[in-house]
């Protein structure tokens, strides 16, 4: 049993992957809930891997390079097609195509530096021993999280203040820029995974769990995509202060 339950972990990380795959061709074909709701389904897949292989102390040199290979289709890729799709659907104009006049056709394309940016975020995570408290830069999952919720908003509250922004054309340009930036930048955020399930060692984690519920609870699918933001402000403030107070061997 301890044999079959070391695998766990990488067979989670796996469905986080199969799950980012299956997002992209939905999101191409104009199933833009679908491949949302599969970049979710990663997203929470990404969430137990981590948490179940320090649970069963299952952590190994493979699922580590898995988990990123993961996390770029699933958090880089999947979103930025699913934007190019959000892109074609609200703002139409003719086909997508070599055609398309060449500033238009750069734009369109715009969202695909995520993944790019991505990759190079989950390298340096990968190689970079400073990262055992906090992150350096924004995690990748964050731009899936964002992403994931503008679909549902366009589809469930089409009055959002999201449409509004999407509808005027610049939004989901600035927005892979904007992300691509804080993904390889040097903020430093505090780290949210879970370490056992003690209060003291989680209050922090949970609080913003709070947060993020009570978000969700007075802005539907608009709290989706606010988590993210918060969690910035959050992480900042909360990895400035606590940077203090630790031992400088841990920083």
């Amino acid at each position: 049993m301890r044999n079959l339950l070391k695998h766990l972990p990488n067979a989670l990380t796996s469905l986080n992957l199969l799950s980012g795959s299956l997002a992209v061709p939905l999101a191409l074909t104009g199933h833009l809930r679908e491949s949302g709701l599969l970049i979710l389904l990663g997203f929470l897949f990404d969430l137990s891997d981590g948490t179940i292989a320090r649970l069963l102390k299952a952590q190994s040199p493979l699922g580590k390079e898995l988990d990123s290979l993961a996390d770029v289709i699933t958090f880089g890729l999947a979103p930025a097609t699913l934007l190019f799709g959000v892109q074609q659907e609200i703002t139409p104009r003719e086909p997508f195509g070599l055609q398309m006049p060449a500033g238009q056709l750069l734009i369109s394309l715009i969202p695909f530096i995520l993944p790019v940016f991505a990759g190079l975020r989950l390298a340096n995570f990968n190689i970079d021993e400073r990262q055992a408290h906090c992150f350096i830069g924004l995690a990748v999952p964050a731009n899936g999280l964002m992403v994931l919720a503008l679909p549902l908003i366009l589809t469930y509250q089409p009055d959002s203040f999201l449409v509004t922004w999407l509808e005027s054309g610049l939004f989901i340009p600035v927005y892979a820029i904007l992300v691509s930036f804080l993904m390889i930048s040097p903020i430093r955020l505090y780290s949210l995974k879970i370490k056992g399930f003690s209060w003291k060692q989680n209050r922090f984690t949970y609080l913003f769990l709070l947060m993020a519920v009570l978000l969700l609870i007075l802005f539907r699918f608009n709290g989706l995509f606010l988590v993210v933001p918060v969690y910035i402000l959050y992480g900042a403030i909360l990895e400035a202060r606590l940077s203090q107070v630790r031992p400088k061997s841990g920083s």
